[in-house]
């Protein structure tokens, strides 16, 4: 698997948590707290995977200033 599709993958569960932590905490699906543990579960395989996966921020380089 590509460093690109690692790095997509690691957002989009991110990106799931958030979704679901902000249909939680504005009441709409379920209580304020569940979204929160659902948020915290979703940041925590994200970096959990950023970790396994050996995903580093890139430096930027001149060429994309």
């Amino acid at each position: 698997m590509t460093n690109n599709a690692k790095r997509a993958i690691v957002w989009l569960v991110f990106a799931v948590g958030l979704i679901l932590g902000i249909l939680g905490w504005t009441n709409y699906a379920y209580a304020s707290m569940t979204g929160t543990i659902i948020f915290l579960c979703c940041l925590f395989v994200s970096i959990a995977l950023r970790i396994l996966w050996g995903i580093r921020k890139e430096k930027e380089s001149p060429r994309n200033r």
